[in-house]
């Protein structure tokens, strides 16, 4: 087997579509993955009434909520990405009725999307159409540079053998990159950062929030609509998840819970199982809708989001929920929001950043965005390796 010339640290949208678009190259890509399944905050969480081994019995988005767009079907980047999800059935038109303070204010401009069998099945198709290998369970734990230029990856507790040149692209949340997170990324590779960029990168912030999935068997949901927003309280968000998915083959129902950024700031160093969270939660849920029998609920997780969306992105710039991608500047780097970052570049490898704390929004069509420029930078990147020959 070919040692891969792209390392892709992440499986989530942006890594995997710029892995689906690297493969895509004729280049040789790997990713690694630190969790079991792909998506990372599109990620979807199975319930099973037993072990392992029994059947899905509902699923939870407990991440995003949908695919929102405003750009045309024409837009030469965003069409294909769409029409393929829409042909493969990964991807369906929400259909739902909203309640409540919609932060999308009723827009008809935004076509809002939903996935069937959840928002990870987006990028499982990248990955698994693309036929990319993925190495799961196995968390990037240090990047070194020698004195020549090359890149030494440390992952999963071994080295990972790359081909020379390589590009290793990161997408993981940039605290994570800088050492201030649980998964740390040790190494010397910030020696050959550009002061300039370390500045810039110490400045992305993202909000925190605490997300809840409650499973119920045998259960009507009592209400006309799918999802409601709330303006007050610890809750936010809840949505009849079973529903807003058009799920399939799912018998039992799941609830959606999003929490405010206030209590996921005030309780960001709660350790799991987040007693103090949930309790607040369900306090709060039993105010605003006692209709659920909340405390009959078969099955529940709690999520922590510490690095929920993107607050202030690279260099402190603002992303906008309301970014629409011009067709017009489709192939240019809109100003203040570069899509990916150079973190160093030699003769022998070129690191990079990407994801939506480079992006003008931090939603899907952002990750979009990140992907095209990171795929941008590695197709030159090896163009000129070879002018060099």
């Amino acid at each position: 087997m070919s040692l891969p010339q792209v390392l892709i640290v992440g499986a989530g949208v942006t890594g995997s579509l710029l892995a689906s678009m690297v493969k895509d190259m004729g280049l040789v890509v790997r990713v690694v993955e630190k969790t079991r399944s792909a998506g990372g905050r599109m990620a979807t969480s199975h319930f099973r009434n037993g072990d392992r081994d029994s059947a899905v019995v509902a699923r939870a988005d407990l991440g995003a909520q949908y695919v929102s767009t405003k750009s045309s079907a024409e837009h030469p980047v965003l069409g294909p990405v769409y029409r393929r999800l829409e042909e493969a059935g990964v991807l369906l038109p929400f259909a739902g009725e909203v309640k409540g303070p919609n932060p999308y204010g009723g827009n008809n401009e935004v076509r809002h999307f939903t996935a069937p069998s959840g928002l990870q099945s987006i990028s499982e198709l990248f990955l698994q159409s693309a036929d990319v290998p993925v190495d799961w369970g196995s968390a990037l734990e240090a990047v070194s540079v020698d004195e020549s230029g090359k890149m030494t990856v440390s992952a999963g507790g071994a080295t990972v053998d790359v081909a020379t040149p390589c590009v290793l692209v990161l997408t993981q949340p940039v605290p994570q990159v800088l050492g201030a997170s649980r998964f740390p990324v040790g190494g010397n590779f910030l020696d050959s950062v550009a002061e300039s960029s370390l500045q810039d990168l110490k400045k992305v912030e993202y909000s925190s929030r605490f997300a809840a999935a409650y499973v119920f068997e045998n259960f009507s949901w009592p209400f006309s609509w799918t999802v409601q927003y709330f303006s007050q309280g610890d809750v936010r968000y809840v949505s009849h998840d079973s529903g807003k998915r058009q799920a399939q083959n799912e018998p039992w129902t799941s609830v959606v819970v999003h929490g405010a950024v206030p209590m996921g700031i005030e309780l960001v160093d709660e350790q799991e199982p987040f007693p103090s969270a949930e309790d607040r939660l369900l306090q709060d849920l039993r105010q605003k809708m006692p209709e659920v029998p909340w405390a009959e609920a078969r099955l529940k997780k709690i999520q922590k989001w510490k690095y929920s969306q993107v607050y202030k992105g690279y260099a402190a710039s603002r992303p906008s929920p309301d970014w629409t991608w011009d067709a017009n500047t489709a192939d240019s780097c809109l100003n203040g929001f570069p899509g990916c970052v150079s973190l160093f570049e030699n003769d022998h490898s070129l690191a990079l950043m990407c994801g939506d704390a480079f992006a003008p929004a931090s939603k899907f069509d952002g990750c979009v965005y990140s992907a095209k420029r990171g795929a941008e930078a590695i197709k030159t990147f090896f163009q000129s390796q070879l002018a060099s020959k």
